[in-house]
């Protein structure tokens, strides 16, 4: 992608059309002052001599001064309003700020890409707002760096995985360092001040909307017809504010795209995010105030209506997606064209829903139903680790108190969590990656970077893996699939010793996905299983590759057996243990066996 090309034509344009921006307002206020002074003059000489007419300059002069200053004032009250930050815009769209203490799984992980995303572009960290939507969308508001906010939808934060949510809130972060937030929230104040002359036109036509009384006998025909232009010019001159707004925020959008790939390195997580935005069926936001907010959005909040490209704020979503990777543009033309042909029903309801799409409720369920698993099984997982191990309250409450709060980010973070296994299992193994990560992956880098400036202590390593087990079960099923693969082709080569085996022994009993199961009769299982421990005993508790994926699926299996059957096999195998020599550690050997020899009993399931 020419990103770099696209970015200079980009602030170029950009450039040209703010110029023209200032001139519709000035055209606006001075066709208004025109047509008003005609109307007057033709007033006047008709009720005085009833011939002929002139523009009256001093009219003129007059109500370009107004109107102008009607425009100026509007606006300046608005900006008041905007300046506060932008938690203004947020709120005003029903978003709710998330904190780290008060953050669920999904939260956090988007806490921890906004922060990297604040490191990598070199912004502070911005407030990040959730906005009760279905529909995917994302924003950045605010004056300053200082007052900047992020927003998303709870549909993109439950859509998009984290590739595709690093990319959306990159491209966010560069409205943020381009200037492009302050300049949208101007724009909104402009805009409301060109609305004012529609606003002026309706005071004409039906007098004070909050008055009770009626003046429809009193007005007389021209200023009802006065009304009625203004009430056209008012819309005609906030139509074209609007398509050059518009067209500033097309341009900024491919700016921000560009952009985004600088922050994240690759250009796969934003096409692909467009893509999901593009098929998806619901696209507008239900808030009252989103059309006012529309060109802080990723993606356009609307259908295209008839005014098409002209009234659109955001391009075209295939030409972006052809930007940033013309292969998979071709290959999801046919299917995001057709997205696009389809025009969802909807409704309009009083109270300030909003609009509400027909596909929404329709979709809604299977998504809450999804997440209710993932949360249960989380939950499922904290309370076997509790009933089989007592002692795991007491570890979690010492490792709190020494607050390893870059360790703890990592709760429910695919990405996080892969390195902080790693680091648990393997340093060795992170050590060897982190110069391939540091040209490949520089964020993840980043964050390996901090762990090492802030190490855990050795007795901590248990406790730190048990708070952070039930946030792997509550990932979705494809992220939990690229945790395992990518911790598997990092520990590839590696042995694990004694300390570290236990630890990756523990995570297999709660997580069995953490092990590649292969079909083996468990009327043969001893056959299989007492040779494992017995060589895991030779090894000192060490772990190859191969033993790593062999002892904890044949304890699972083992696991399974009737229940004296199985006491029977535990018990074999734990006499293999403490007869060994070579096992520096029987007493964490025992622990492990025993809570094999235990998941039989309420046995958890992850998937």
């Amino acid at each position: 992608m020419k990103f770099r090309k696209y970015q200079a034509n980009a602030r170029r344009i950009s450039g040209h059309l703010l110029w023209l921006y200032a001139a519709a307002v000035t055209a606006v206020a001075g066709f208004t002052a025109f047509v008003t002074a005609l109307l007057c003059s033709l007033y006047l000489s008709t009720g005085a001599s009833g011939a002929g007419f002139a523009v009256n300059r001093t009219v003129f002069a007059v109500v370009f001064v107004l109107i102008s200053a009607l425009i100026v004032g509007a606006g300046w009250i608005r900006l008041r309003q905007l300046s506060a930050g932008g938690h203004v815009v947020a709120e005003s769209l029903g978003g709710r700020r998330i904190t780290r203490e008060q953050a669920g799984f999904a939260e956090r992980r988007l806490l921890n890409v906004v922060e990297e995303m604040a490191i990598a572009s070199g912004v502070r960290m911005p407030k990040v707002y959730i906005l009760p939507e279905t529909g995917l969308n994302a924003f950045a508001a605010g004056m300053e760096q200082r007052d900047a906010v992020i927003g998303i939808t709870h549909g993109a934060l439950q859509a998009f995985d984290r590739n595709e949510l690093q990319a959306v809130i990159a491209h966010e972060f560069s409205h943020i360092l381009n200037g492009d937030m302050r300049r949208n929230m101007q724009l909104c104040g402009c805009l409301y001040g060109l609305q004012m002359i529609t606003m002026l036109g309706r005071l004409f036509i039906s007098g004070d909307p909050q008055s009770h009384i009626r003046y429809a006998e009193s007005r007389s025909l021209p200023t009802i017809f006065l009304g009625m232009v203004l009430l056209c010019i008012g819309f005609t001159g906030s139509l074209a504010a609007g398509w050059i707004q518009a067209a500033i925020s097309r341009q900024r959008e491919f700016l921000a795209d560009a952009s985004a790939v600088q922050f994240t390195r690759q250009s796969d997580g934003l096409a692909s995010a467009l893509y999901k935005v593009a098929v998806a069926p619901n696209r507008r936001l239900t808030s009252p105030h989103a059309a006012e907010y529309a060109h802080f959005m990723f993606e356009s909040v609307h259908e295209a209506d008839i005014f098409d490209k002209l009234a659109a704020t955001h391009p075209d979503i295939l030409t972006r997606i052809e930007r940033l990777s013309p292969a998979k543009a071709r290959i999801w033309q046919s299917e995001i064209r057709r997205a696009q042909t389809v025009k969802p029903a909807f409704f309009y309801v009083p109270n300030g829903a909003g609009l509400s799409d027909g596909l929404q409720q329709a979709t809604t369920p299977n998504r809450e139903n999804t997440i209710y698993r993932q949360q249960r099984q989380a939950e499922h997982l904290a309370e076997n680790i509790r009933r089989i191990c007592p002692q795991s309250l007491q570890r979690r409450e010492e490792m709190l108190r020494y607050r390893p709060k870059h360790w703890l980010s990592a709760e429910g973070d695919s990405e996080r969590l892969m390195v902080v296994l790693a680091a648990l299992f393997a340093p060795a193994a992170l050590a060897e990656a982190e110069a391939e990560w540091a040209v490949r992956f520089p964020l993840r880098s980043a964050f390996y970077r901090r762990l090492q400036q802030h190490p855990l202590p050795q007795p901590l390593h248990r406790a730190l893996l048990e708070y952070l087990l039930p946030s792997i079960a509550a990932l979705p099923q494809s992220e939990q699939d690229y945790l395992n693969t990518q911790l598997h082709l990092l520990l590839a080569n590696h042995t694990l010793p004694a300390p570290k085996a236990f630890l990756w022994l523990l995570a297999s009993a709660w997580l069995p996905q953490f092990v590649h199961q292969a079909h083996t009769e468990n009327n043969n299982i001893t056959e299989h299983l007492i040779p494992a421990v017995t060589e895991w005993a030779k090894q000192g508790g060490t772990l190859n590759a191969a033993a790593r994926q062999n002892l904890p699926q044949f304890l699972h299996q083992a696991a399974m057996l009737p229940r004296k059957k199985r006491a029977t096999v535990m018990e074999r195998c734990r006499q293999i243990v403490i007869e060994s020599s070579d096992m520096p550690c029987a007493a964490e050997a025992e622990e492990v066996l025993q809570i094999y020899g235990q998941l039989a009993e309420g046995r958890y399931h992850s998937r």
